[in-house]
């Protein structure tokens, strides 16, 4: 979504082709959805009223189709519980996702976690929730880290290789989502809800968590300034968000 559909940078907006695009699409008798990492609580009411089809949220651990859950898939209690725990003896900060908050830690922040905490809990004011250390009990989806000068992350991770995949996106930041779970499992479960083949699906992204998505559809775009590794894995490279680039993409190759 980010840098995709929704610019970036200190005015975000959605360009109205990148609208007409999608809404023509569906006229042409095609299925649009948003495919995020961002867990449902955290799409903004300005993305659920441009009519898409549906969404993929938490990196595939929630879907909806014109509002109706077809999948919700939460971290077992148990595994939750581990987790922030260990995010506080491990020394890491955090913000974790689910489907109707997104929770943060009463402890001052010292890194790029920080920003998301004054800029969601502006867009988010109703589904922020602050939390202590001792907290237990809390629903959700996936989660992101950032580290600092004492976090233990090798030990962090390797204790939880077997049940969580960490997604580097560069300078301490991590993305973490339950094994089992990507962009393109979301694909895939909408290709089997649906009877979709693989040759049938386009996906269209901008960083390293769209990879496993833009590896798996049948035909992959990316954004202009996308990440080196999406520019180098996507089938076709597009203008900018900015300058009508989704829009574009459809038009070359004759879907609108």
């Amino acid at each position: 979504m980010d840098g995709t559909i929704l610019s970036e940078g200190e005015k975000r907006y959605i360009p109205d082709s990148a609208v007409e695009a999608v809404h023509k699409l569906q006229q042409n008798g095609h299925l649009c959805f948003i495919n995020s990492g961002r867990s449902w609580s955290e799409i903004n009411d300005n993305i659920i009223d441009l009519g898409f089809d549906g969404f993929v949220c938490g990196c595939g651990t929630f879907i909806n189709y014109h509002g109706k859950p077809l999948l919700a898939d939460e971290l077992p209690m148990e595994l939750a519980d581990a987790i922030y725990a260990d995010l506080h003896s491990y020394k890491l900060e955090w913000l974790l996702e689910g489907q109707h908050a997104i929770y943060y830690s009463t402890l001052p922040y010292r890194t790029h976690i920080g920003d998301f905490y004054k800029e969601y809990h502006t867009l988010f004011p109703d589904h922020c929730v602050d939390y202590p250390p001792e907290t237990r009990g809390l629903h959700f989806d996936k989660f992101c880290i950032c580290v600092t000068p004492e976090s233990d992350l090798s030990g962090f991770m390797d204790k939880y290789k077997d049940r969580l995949t960490f997604i580097d996106r560069g300078n301490g930041f991590y993305e973490v989502v339950p094994v089992g779970h990507s962009k393109a499992t979301g694909i895939q479960f909408l290709m089997d809800y649906f009877d979709i083949p693989l040759e049938d699906t386009i996906a269209i992204g901008d960083s390293n968590n769209d990879l496993p998505m833009l590896e798996f559809a049948g035909l992959s775009i990316g954004m202009q300034k996308s990440d080196a590794d999406v520019l180098s894995t996507v089938d076709y490279v597009t203008d900018t968000v900015e300058n009508d680039g989704i829009y574009k993409a459809m038009k070359h190759f004759h879907l609108i």
